[in-house]
């Protein structure tokens, strides 16, 4: 064996086959790993004038044809990812030497390039040829002078740039199709490419990662800005530590992690027209959202259109809507709960505090009947300073009457029952909270006394039970047909489809509804991971003290460990009020689907997004996706499963139960390589035509 491994020395010894340790430290071949050039070394190679051919194994042979773009066949001016058709072209290897120049050198070069373009003004002016060569050569000279200031102000660099490429095919036909096709393509770009004749063994060795650059006079000198626009701005993977498939790039997954340390802020707004697939993607996001770890999903459902998901992951459906009936859902939108907060976070006497913030509680419910008072009266200015003192005064004797303190025990009761056999127990109940009608109750005492709180009495008369808007006066009671508990149930979702999709009726109930569950599922449990949806957020806009309150929530999100995710149709109407510009500010992630013309300009210059990212939103196909997250941008395809697409089809021209009868409970993954093996497989079969 070491006779096959080793370089045999002049021995005394009879036994060939014996080699002492002193003739093997002789040995001048060092062991080690093979070098990156004898990694690269093929079986042979035979170099043509415009092609040649390699030998890649004892019985294949390969072509291929080293080209480079001329220097002189560059654009005018260059947009970002304008060699994009070069990157992505089959079965080719692409190199791009750059070579930068010193400040001095640069200054200087353009100095002598302005003086050049001078006498060539200078010259055509003495001859009296004014036209297309004089107004040429200004320009260039402008463009220099332009650059050469900037150079001086650190503010761009000039480089020596040479972009080549090598193409394989199998036989010289495709390879002189393919080359073809490049030339077509970076035609319309009008770059133009030339073959390294005579020259492809320096072609081939250029484009290899040896960093040196074999083909002379093929260098092109750009500026910065030029220069960085050639390299692609768009990955297919978001730079995210874990994370779920969100969709698909090519055959590539992209994966999004809500909760990565690189977003400073959780919040979501996802954009898209009617028919976009803007409800399919956000289902796909809730559906997959367990194996990143979020334990639970509130949805604020305007339209009937979550029902499905949340019954097949196991979650409760709670229907709002006006009734006089005893067993109607209804949220007191007073309710206050238990604030958690964690102490010493990731310290090893880290702890969670308990209080009831009455204080907190307070504020928040004057924010609520600013916004009654708004939603009836918009041309008032909100609360007067007497409206306000008296309802901050009730509000509070409200809860200090029933000994509400910030110990969290103050909102309980001891209840005693007895038993058929007469056995006494204790149980632990949440005590009755104080409501609508008791707030209007006290402000009527004091209106007796020659207070002016008519107005105010007037209108929270209407939000009072069995009147126009009284669904929220009383206590809160939850009926569902679900057998879990709302602390046990993955998903919560509040369908006030039936409310009026004119006037106050959906958007008060999207505050209120948002107000209880910011208070009962997100403070209340500051470590676990948790989503926030509001479906048809723009309905909230022409409501200043909504948006406001929405401002508020994204902001303070990373604090609870929650993600406010807010769905809306067109991003136009966010931009339109100063509220709700702050809202979408404070979003670190946001999703565009397809959008029209209208919403194009506003989308752009919010997110200093370019022309072309705004025409792929214009004309994005249904499922189409354009991601920013944080500082990337990604485009993918919402892509969901045939099983998945069982509970989150949302055209009704499909008929889902052909398919299957029933819609069972979503599988359940163990660990995040089940999930992707198991989208791997199934995604490769054909989804319902025409899901979208």
């Amino acid at each position: 064996m070491f006779k096959k491994l080793f370089k045999k020395t002049k021995s005394n010894e009879t036994n060939d086959n014996v080699i002492s340790l002193n003739q093997l430290n002789e040995d001048h071949n060092d062991l080690g790993f093979p070098s990156m050039i004898e990694n690269l070394a093929n079986d042979g190679m035979k170099f043509h004038e415009d092609h040649f051919e390699m030998q890649t194994g004892l019985g294949d042979v390969r072509l291929g044809r080293s080209f480079f773009i001329k220097p002189s066949g560059y654009p005018r001016t260059v947009r970002i990812g304008w060699l994009e058709a070069l990157f992505s072209g089959d079965d080719m290897d692409v190199a791009v030497h750059i070579e930068p120049l010193d400040r001095n050198s640069a200054i200087k070069k353009l100095q002598k390039k302005v003086e050049e373009f001078e006498t060539v003004i200078f010259s055509a002016s003495n001859r009296g040829e004014y036209g297309v060569k004089i107004e040429d050569a200004q320009q260039k000279r402008e463009d220099a002078k332009h650059l050469q200031r900037q150079i001086k102000n650190n503010q761009n660099g000039l480089y020596y740039v040479s972009i080549q490429g090598t193409v394989f095919a199998s036989d010289l036909n495709e390879l002189n199709a393919k080359c073809r096709e490049i030339e077509r393509n970076l035609g319309g770009e009008s770059i133009e490419i030339v073959n390294s004749y005579g020259r492809q063994k320096e072609g081939f060795m250029s484009v290899l990662p040896l960093g040196k650059n074999y083909l002379e006079k093929t260098q092109r000198n750009l500026d910065q800005l030029s220069l960085t626009a050639i390299f692609p701005h768009s990955s297919s993977k978001l730079n995210h530590k874990g994370g779920f498939p969100i969709g698909r790039y090519g055959k590539e997954f992209v994966y999004y992690n809500n909760f990565d340390l690189s977003l400073p802020n959780y919040s979501v707004g996802i954009f898209g027209v009617s028919g976009s697939g803007k409800s399919v993607l956000v289902k796909q996001i809730i559906g997959r959202g367990f194996m990143d770890g979020i334990e639970k999903n509130v949805i604020i459902d305007c339209e009937p259109e979550y029902i499905a998901l949340t019954k097949a992951l196991g979650g409760i459906v709670i229907p709002i809507y006006p009734s006089k009936s005893d067993i109607a859902s209804r949220i007191n939108p007073l309710d206050i709960f238990p604030e958690k907060e964690v102490i010493n976070e990731g310290e090893v006497d880290e702890h969670v505090i308990e209080r009831i913030n009455v204080n907190e509680k307070v504020k928040e419910l004057l924010e609520f009947f600013k916004v009654m008072k708004e939603s009836l009266s918009p041309s008032s200015q909100g609360l007067t300073p007497i409206e306000m003192n008296f309802l901050n005064d009730i509000i509070e004797e409200l809860y200090t009457k029933r000994g509400i303190t910030e110990d969290p025990n103050s909102i309980y009761a001891n209840v005693e029952t007895v038993d058929p056999m007469g056995n006494i127990t204790y149980q632990r109940k949440y005590i009755d909270m104080p409501t609508i009608s008791e707030v209007l109750g006290r402000l009527k005492e004091e209106h007796t006394k020659g207070y002016d709180l008519n107005e105010i009495i007037t209108i929270i008369f209407l939000f009072t039970q069995g009147k126009a808007f009284g669904m929220f006066d009383g206590q809160t009671q939850i009926v569902s047909n679900s057998n879990v508990t709302l602390d046990e149930a993955p998903v919560v979702t509040f369908d006030i489809s039936k409310l009026s999709a004119n006037g106050i009726e959906r958007p008060l109930a999207q505050h209120v509804i948002m107000t209880w569950v910011w208070n009962r599922f997100i403070v209340s449990n500051p470590l676990a991971k948790k989503r926030v949806i509001i479906d048809e957020a723009w309905m909230m806009i022409k409501y200043n003290t909504m948006m406001e309150f929405l401002k508020v929530l994204s902001a303070r999100g990373r604090k609870w460990n929650v993600s406010l995710t807010l769905v809306s149709q067109r991003y136009e109407m966010f931009e339109r009020t100063e509220a709700a510009r702050d809202v979408v500010a404070q979003f670190e992630t946001v999703c565009f689907l397809k959008q029209s013309d209208q919403d194009i300009a506003p989308i752009l210059n919010t997110y200093r997004l370019s022309e072309d990212v705004g025409n792929m939103i214009r004309t994005a196909d249904k499922g189409d996706v354009i991601m920013k997250a944080g500082k990337q941008i990604v485009s993918f395809r919402s892509e969901p499963t045939p099983e998945e697409w069982l509970y989150i089809n949302t055209n009704k021209n499909i008929d889902m139960t052909k398919k299957e009868q029933t819609v069972k409970r979503s599988t359940k993954f163990r660990t995040r390589e089940e999930m992707i093996e198991f989208l791997d497989a199934r995604i490769e079969l054909k989804a319902v035509e025409g899901g979208f």
